[in-house]
Parts: structure tokens; C-alpha cells; sequence
């Protein structure tokens, strides 16, 4: 592709590389030298993003990821994904050369909610929504009319089923549990404001009987890849 992804992962390892298998999922060239060239930056030491936005206490958060990021920079990256939604909350804190290398998550989601508009359920941690993360895109006002947030307690289960996820527990009884949500809120999709939710998309899309309209970003950033990191120079 004669340009290099960047991924940081490890919040949770699992998701990032999900993602990272998803990248060539998608991007199977023949022959496999055409591949997308990419390094993972796997680093679950980073603090619980959720704890430290509830805590007000970001700072942490913010020097890890920019040294994270800058690593990357230093191992070639072109471009990169932050395989964690939580964690845009401090990007914005984060120095302008090492922000513009990153391809937004939230810019992804707004954009596949534009291109296919319905009421979606929004299937976040308690941090994202503590944050308002998704509320404080510049785009917003877009998209709010289709956006549908889990009540109090069905946050705080989504939570916890987030955090289950990251241990690794059965996928199926996550899945078991989503399947109700869109019929008790009334909604025709889900858009999935957390990237452990992508451990679950490929088993999702083989259920038929769901007939799910979900958005994923880091679906949608494997997809568009060699989009997103422009022309070989």
C-alpha cells in the first residue's frame, strides 16, 4: 500500500487485535507483499479511561497517549487508528502534529450514521456518555435526531457486559443480552460507541435472524483503509 497504519490498542487487547485481524480480513491482496503494511502498539497499562474521567483526573491519560502516538510516529506510522472510543475524550489535548496523524473514530461513526440515517441505539461505556463525548463532535446536530441512549440501568449492565468482554467471557452471552435492546427502544440499528463491541461483529452479521444495522468504526476504518491513508508517495 506504500503507507504504514498505526494502531493503539491494548484498551482492550482483545479489541485492537480484532481490529488488527479485520484490517486483513478485508485487505487480502494477492500477493500478500500488497498487504496493508501495519504496527500494533498493544499497551494495556494505559489507566481505566472511564475511572479517570469520573475521577476528573485526565492528565495521566493525556501524556500516555501522546507518547503512545508519538511512538508510533517513530515507528513509521502514516497514519492511526486509537482502537479505544473513551480515550477521544483527551485526544483533543493532545499536540496538533500527533492529532492530525489520527483518524477519528467519532468522525468515522458520524459519517456511516449520514450515509445510512435510522434511530440507532448508542452502545457505549459510562465514561463516553459521563464525557459526552459524541455530543461534543462538532457534527453533532447531524446525527442527534437518530442517536437513542440506553436508560440508567441499561447503561450500567451495558457497562458491565463492556468490562466482561475485556476478561475474555463468552461472546454469545453479551449477544444474548443486546438482542433485546433494539425492539425495547425502538430503534432499527446500533452504533457501537465501544470497540470491545467489535469482538462481536462478525457473530452478530451471522445471526440472520437479527438483521442488525450496525455501525462499527473500526469495521468501517478497515474498510476504507486505503482510503484513510491516502496515496502511496
Amino acid at each position: 500500500m506504500g503507507k504504514k497504519l498505526g494502531i493503539l490498542g491494548g484498551m482492550g487487547p482483545l479489541a485492537s487485535a480484532e481490529f488488527l485481524a479485520t484490517v486483513y480480513r478485508l485487505n487480502l491482496t494477492e500477493p500478500e507483499q500488497d498487504a496493508p503494511n501495519c504496527v500494533l502498539l498493544s499497551d494495556p497499562t494505559f489507566p481505566d479511561r472511564t475511572e479517570a474521567i469520573l475521577a476528573g483526573a485526565t492528565e495521566e491519560l493525556t501524556s500516555r497517549l501522546e507518547t503512545a502516538l508519538g511512538e508510533l510516529l517513530r515507528q513509521g506510522a502514516d497514519r492511526i487508528v486509537i482502537a479505544c472510543i473513551t480515550i477521544h475524550h483527551v485526544l483533543p489535548k493532545v499536540s496538533g502534529p500527533l492529532r492530525r496523524k489520527v483518524i477519528s473514530l467519532l468522525d468515522l461513526m458520524v459519517e456511516g450514521v449520514l450515509a445510512s440515517p435510522r434511530p440507532r441505539l448508542l452502545l457505549s461505556t459510562i465514561g463516553t456518555r459521563t464525557a459526552r463525548i459524541f455530543e461534543s463532535h462538532e457534527r453533532w446536530e447531524e446525527i442527534s435526531r437518530w442517536m437513542v441512549c440506553p436508560g440508567e440501568d441499561d447503561q450500567r449492565a451495558l457497562h458491565d457486559w463492556i468490562y466482561a468482554l475485556k476478561a475474555g467471557q463468552p461472546e454469545d452471552d453479551c449477544l444474548a443480552w443486546i438482542e433485546g435492546l433494539p425492539e425495547r427502544y425502538g430503534v432499527e440499528g446500533l452504533l457501537f460507541g465501544c470497540t470491545e463491541f467489535h469482538l462481536l461483529l462478525r457473530r452478530m452479521r451471522a445471526r440472520s435472524s437479527t438483521g442488525w444495522d450496525v455501525i462499527d468504526p473500526l469495521w468501517i476504518a478497515a474498510r476504507d483503509l486505503r482510503t484513510l491513508l491516502g496515496p502511496a508517495t
